[in-house]
């Protein structure tokens, strides 16, 4: 019998955990590296659902004419730290870029194809890491205040429409029906009654890796310095001074891809875009479903440890201290959705990899045959993990794609 193909994931995130568990199931010997415990880093943080819907970008052609209250009201859930912005003027350039109409079409194409495709990855993992438990499906929705909100939000539900979701209008009576404990009178919505969501995502990546390390996986608890590619292998730099042989390695580490020397990441524009939730403990019983308030920018979701609020958008680069305008803003407008404690019990800043065209990198670097990439999932990392783990795995043992991921490749950058 011949010796199994050794292959490195660096990052134990969802999404890194997929593609772990994918790689085991065509065979190869797999090392997990994180210095952190699975799941623990922006995995634990999001909003939970697998937004089957989120062919939408940020990216919008509106963006323009909305920026300045965007960017100075009180009520509003982006922020930019303009000294970042100034100092890395190279992504906005072309983020605004990618805001045009044109592209933003391309886009919400090319993430609704590949959003058709979640389950191919997500199911098979769900049921080798018997973690269906974790999961549960009693729908999504959306809420705007008033007219004018829903009105302003057509052209994209139209694009959700036009990629093959399925939704149903609500008007004020529906939604006080489905959601009593909504203290808003919201005047319209959308229902998304096919949407699943996690009822708790770290326990999900934990999961993942117990059934990994069942199939003699191994879990290196290091932090990965940088990578050397030769001829036919990879070599690993750790932080401990040791290093590790591969034939193969991944990069699923997230917004932290880019500091990994040795793969010229820095080149494909990645940055992150900051993500804060709140949760109040207990408090799950106030919804049945996620309901996400759009024109605020954040989801409301009832999952095992209680109601947590996440959303939002920060450009600031990596630095670890929180926002408080940002923590205020979210605690106020919890508030006013639902009836609950004064305080959170927990605040939480997380770094979600993003480009500035919203798409994911998905392939072989543009150096080396032995590195793949697997990040910048933007909003999507909870969503797309699956679907990319099975498309790295497929990758790896020399398969053609099971979905066409020239859009996602590293080369669109060059």
């Amino acid at each position: 019998m011949s010796t199994p193909t050794r292959i490195a994931v660096i990052g134990a995130g969802i999404v890194g955990c997929s593609c772990a568990l994918w790689l085991q199931k065509k065979g190869f010997a797999v090392t997990l590296i994180d210095p952190d415990d699975p799941g623990a880093g922006t995995s634990s943080g999001n909003a939970c659902t697998i937004a089957e819907y989120g062919c939408v970008p940020v990216n919008s052609p509106d963006l323009f004419r909305r920026l300045p209250s965007l960017l100075f009201s009180k009520d509003s859930p982006l922020s930019m730290d303009l000294g970042y912005v100034l100092s890395h003027p190279a992504w906005m350039i072309e983020f605004l870029l990618n805001c045009r109409a044109q592209k933003v079409a391309r886009i919400i194409r090319q993430l609704g194809k590949l959003l058709s495709k979640v389950y191919d990855g997500l199911d098979p993992l769900l049921d080798m890491a018997d973690a269906r438990d974790l999961l549960t499906q009693n729908g999504f929705m959306h809420v705007y205040r008033d007219q004018l909100e829903f009105d302003a939000a057509k052209r994209a539900n139209q694009a959700r429409r036009e990629q093959g979701t399925n939704f149903v209008e609500l008007d004020q009576g529906d939604i006080q029906d489905l959601e009593p404990n909504l203290k808003i009178p919201f005047e319209r919505g959308l229902l998304f009654d096919s949407i699943s969501h996690v009822l708790d995502p770290t326990a999900l990546c934990q999961r993942y890796v117990e059934c990994f390390k069942r199939n003699q996986g191994q879990l290196l608890r290091q932090r990965a310095l940088e990578v050397i590619h030769g001829t036919g292998s990879v070599q690993i730099r750790l932080d401990n001074g040791a290093s590790i042989d591969a034939e193969r390695v991944v990069i699923a580490a997230g917004a932290f891809s880019k500091f990994i020397d040795g793969i010229p990441t820095r080149l494909l524009k990645l940055d992150t875009e900051r993500g804060y939730h709140l949760q109040f403990s207990n408090m799950q019983h106030l919804l049945s479903r996620p309901v996400s308030w759009q024109q605020a920018g954040f989801y409301a979701t009832p999952m095992n440890q209680g109601m947590r609020f996440a959303g939002t958008v920060e450009i600031a680069g990596y630095k670890k201290e929180k926002n408080p305008r940002i923590l205020n803003y979210l605690n106020r407008k919890a508030h006013e959705m639902l009836d609950l404690p004064a305080q959170p019990d927990q605040e939480w800043l997380g770094f979600r990899p993003t480009c500035p065209d919203a798409l994911p990198v998905i392939g072989f670097s543009t150096t080396s045959e032995y590195i793949l990439y697997a990040f910048g999932h933007h909003h999507l990392g909870l969503t797309l993990s699956g679907i990319t783990g099975k498309l790295i795995a497929e990758l790896a043992n020399g398969e053609e794609p099971s979905h066409n991921i020239a859009p996602f490749s590293p080369r669109r950058f060059l």
